[in-house]
Parts: C-alpha cells; sequence; structure tokens
C-alpha cells in the first residue's frame, strides 16, 4: 500500500495555474524526487502535502487518511497531518540548543520528559551528532545544521519525510558527502520520503523514482536509469543529463526507428516524442555516449577539434562542423584537427522541436 498518494491536485495563484493536475504515489520505504527548473511547481506541490498550501482540487492521503480533498471539503491543517518537513534554510531556533531544537516536536505533543530524552538522544545519535547535544546552531557547520534539522524531523517517527532542497546550502564537495549519507540514512530507517531538488544529478542519486515537472505538469516519471535512459520528450532528454543538440528534419520514422537529417548527412536513431516524417527536430544525445572513430562509417561525421578542457578524470572535448558545436568526454588528450565523430544509434534521440 502506498504510504502517500497525491491524486489529480491543482492550485492556481489568480489567474495563474501553478499546478495543473499532478498525480503520484509513494511506496513504503521509497524515496521520490520532484525535479524541476525553478517555477515549475515541485516546491508548492510540497508544501500542498504539508498543508502550508491549499490546492482548490484534488486528494491528498497517507496510509489511508485523507489530509486533503478538494471535493469533499477536507483540509487538515500542518500540524493535524503529521510529517516530517525539513526546509531549504533548516529553520533552526537559534536561542535552544541542539537538544531542544529536536526535542521541541515532542513537547508540542505533549511527549512526557523521560520519552523526549530517550527518543532525542536516539535521534541524534542514529545521525551521528549525538555529541553535539549542548551546542547551539551557530557553532555547528552547515553540514551539521543539516543533520540537526532532520533530526528534528525524525524524532515523532513521521510516516513520511518532506526534504525541499535539503542539501542546497551545502558547498559542492559536502553535497557529494551529505546525499550518500542521506540516501543511506533514509533506507536504513525505512522511511517514505518526497525531496525536491533541482539538480538532477542529486535526483538520480537520492530517488527511488523521479517526477519531473515542467510547468505544472508531470513531463515523466519513472526510475533514475528510465528518466536517464529512455526520455519520453526533447524537455526530458535535456533535463536529465548534458547533451549534444544537432538541428535537422526527421526522415524515414517508424516505430523504434528514426534518423535525422542534418545538412548533407544522416544520422540513424530513435524517436524521442511525437515525432512525424518531416518535421523540424533536433538529435540528442549524452556528452559521454559520443565517441572519437578511426574514420568514416555509419553515423559518423567529420568535425574540427576548436577546444579542449581539462577536467581532472576526464577532458571535455569541443568539435565544431559550421555552426553546430558537439561536447564529448574523452579519457586523454588527442590531436587538434579534423577527426571522425560517432553518435551510436541507440544513444541518438530524434525529437521534435517543439
Amino acid at each position: 500500500m502506498a504510504d502517500l498518494v497525491i491524486e489529480n491536485v491543482k492550485l492556481s495563484y489568480g489567474d495563474v495555474d501553478i499546478l495543473k493536475g499532478v498525480s503520484l504515489s509513494v511506496e513504503k520505504g521509497q524515496i521520490v524526487a520532484l525535479l524541476g527548473p525553478s517555477g515549475s511547481g515541485k516546491t508548492t506541490l510540497l508544501r500542498c502535502v504539508a498543508g502550508l498550501e491549499q490546492p482548490y482540487a484534488g486528494r491528498i492521503a497517507i496510509a489511508g487518511k485523507t489530509l486533503f480533498d478538494g471535493a469533499k471539503d477536507i483540509n487538515l491543517p500542518p500540524e493535524e497531518r503529521g510529517l516530517g518537513l525539513v526546509f531549504q534554510s533548516y529553520a533552526l531556533w537559534p536561542h535552544k540548543t541542539v537538544y531542544d531544537n529536536v526535542a521541541y516536536p515532542l513537547k508540542l505533543r505533549g511527549v512526557a520528559g523521560a520519552q523526549i530524552k530517550t527518543r532525542v538522544a536516539r535521534a541524534l545519535e542514529s545521525i551521528g551528532i549525538g555529541h553535539l547535544g549542548a551546542r547551539f546552531p551557530h557553532q555547528l557547520s552547515g553540514g551539521q545544521q543539516q543533520r540537526v534539522a532532520l533530526a528534528r524531523a525524525l524524532v515523532y517517527e513521521p510516516p513520511v519525510i518532506l526534504l525541499d532542497e535539503p542539501l542546497s546550502n551545502l558547498d559542492a564537495k559536502l553535497r557529494e558527502e551529505a546525499r550518500v549519507w542521506l540516501r543511506q540514512l533514509i533506507s536504513e530507517l525505512g522511511l517514505s520520503a518526497l525531496c525536491v531538488t533541482h539538480d538532477q544529478v542529486e535526483a538520480m542519486a537520492l530517488a527511488d523514482r523521479i517526477l519531473l515537472l515542467n510547468g505544472g505538469v508531470v513531463e515523466q516519471q519513472g526510475t533514475p536509469e528510465e528518466m536517464y535512459g529512455s526520455p519520453a520528450t526533447l524537455f526530458a532528454a535535456e533535463f536529465m543529463g548534458a547533451n549534444n543538440r544537432l538541428p535537422g528534419k526527421a526522415v524515414s520514422v517508424a516505430p523504434g526507428a528514426a534518423s535525422l537529417l542534418f545538412g548533407d548527412e544522416r544520422l540513424e536513431g530513435v524517436p524521442c516524442g511525437p515525432v512525424a516524417e518531416g518535421d523540424d527536430a533536433y538529435g540528442v544525445i549524452r556528452l559521454e555516449r559520443v565517441r572519437v572513430a578511426d574514420g568514416p562509417g555509419p553515423n559518423r561525421i567529420r568535425m574540427t577539434l576548436t577546444a579542449e578542457m581539462y577536467l581532472g578524470e576526464r577532458y571535455e572535448l569541443l568539435f565544431r562542423k559550421g555552426d553546430v558545436t558537439v561536447r564529448i568526454f574523452s579519457g586523454a588528450r588527442i590531436a587538434g584537427g579534423d577527426h571522425w565523430l560517432e553518435f551510436p544509434r541507440e544513444s541518438f534521440w530524434v525529437c521534435p522541436r517543439s
């Protein structure tokens, strides 16, 4: 049975539709990431689940308990929903110690003092900050503050935890470490989680499933592997990775196959979205899938190496043909000049431009 069910939720601000009928479910023990650009509606949807925003239609339920139902005029206040919520800003009380910040939700719920002490200690130990209980937020690093916010959300053992950009305030290296730790913690505790992020790498690392929002509607949803390897639209293909885009026209479109006429070159690929013969289209391919070949052949184009960037574990190479630039990753530096680039058919998506 799903821990969290969202059915056809709609919300508007005045005449502006923010959510246009969003549905999803979070199974017990599963992490679902809400992914999308700024303004796509992901944080608004999370706030609807938390009870901080009120939709005008749809239904939200947790473990069979209805939190919101537009048709039945049900809308439980946030304090009656029993959810754990971690804000982007952490929102810690600056004048309270770590212990008191984490204990606060239990005190609000009238939990006995002895039980509060036990549960707070358990929550702090579970996330590795048991020794910091007497400190104040200003005495903690960003990563430690993030853990305190998470402990406060976990201490009353909510059925679902809501995470709003939980790692966005950390520097790049600490973010990498924190997402590994956070994924492991959520899995070990058997939690169900709904996590908002705009970072597709973070979404793939944390989530069992991803829901990609675009303009208040669900563009695509699936496992990280499905979202990255089998995008359903041009938007999904380009949002979920670092890509090259080659403009042209779609030709020879058939089930599971489509070709792109790129200038005088013809590249075989697979359709992405409702592409038809003669459509203006883009060929889209991930940077890591383009290969430098040893000569002419199927799905190969001669292009000129114009620049290279050293990234540590690899090089990023820039090639040009006319006014089109193609970027690729390479394990080694290569000589300048003209080279043949291969665009493997199974990784080359032919997408309609509109």
